[in-house]
């Protein structure tokens, strides 16, 4: 049985991804740490981003979340890698879709940006694809990702999967049912099974999370 390490840029353990994920990795012993878990709640404001800055956004351990300046992340992410690696991680995750650069490890390390948007870009590879974020100052920076990573043309919306509401990310699907999308793609870790059924019950349309996607990629290898 090998060890996993799940890393998220928020505060571990995460509890909102288990029930979605532990039967993909019930062969694993899985381990958890976070990028902010050493961190204050004042050190965590001051990781906001600026004006225009790229952003991500992810939850914290009390059930609240955070936005962050995605370029600040980095060193903390590294930490909690190096963290995982000293507990016996055989393989590592990060759980984020978002861009973390510049991370290393000495075992094989994989991040949710990579395997569940490669992943997802094969599966809308010739229908309409629909992207929902967390927040809509991330919108422009995501479309162009999807353009330049994968030639995608996707349609965008937002809906934050910790702070908003099922009006919301009804009301986000509901947009991108209306621009034609085939397949739509929740682009966040946070967000669950149970809104992915939500957005296909409302649309009509299949729903994918990045979080399951991330990890049965990963478990498929490990």
């Amino acid at each position: 049985m090998s060890t996993v390490a799940l890393i998220t840029i928020g505060q571990a353990p995460r509890v909102d991804i288990w029930p979605d994920i532990e039967g993909l990795l019930n062969a694993h012993t899985v381990i958890e740490h976070g990028a902010l878990d050493e961190l204050s709640a004042s050190d965590i404001a001051q990781l906001a981003p600026a004006p225009g800055e790229e952003r991500v956004v992810s939850r914290l351990r009390d059930g609240g979340s955070a936005t962050m300046s995605e370029h600040a992340l980095a060193p903390l992410v590294q930490g909690a890698v190096d963290r995982a690696v000293a507990a016996g991680a055989q393989a590592i995750l990060i759980m984020c879709t978002g861009n973390v650069p510049d991370v290393t490890a000495p075992v094989p390390l994989y991040t949710a940006e990579k395997l569940a948007r490669a992943g997802m870009a094969g599966l809308a590879d010739g229908h309409r694809l629909g992207l929902v974020v967390p927040e809509p100052e991330q919108q422009d920076v995501i479309h162009q990702r999807w353009a330049d990573g994968y030639g995608i043309d996707a349609a965008i919306a937002a809906a934050n999967p910790y702070a908003g509401s099922a009006v919301d990310l009804s009301a986000a699907a509901q947009l991108l049912a209306d621009a034609g999308s085939h397949i739509i793609f929740l682009d966040c870790v946070g967000y669950t099974q149970a809104m992915a059924d939500e957005v296909t019950r409302v649309t009509g349309v299949p729903a994918v999370t990045a979080r399951s996607l991330a990890v049965r990629l990963l478990a498929a290898v490990v």
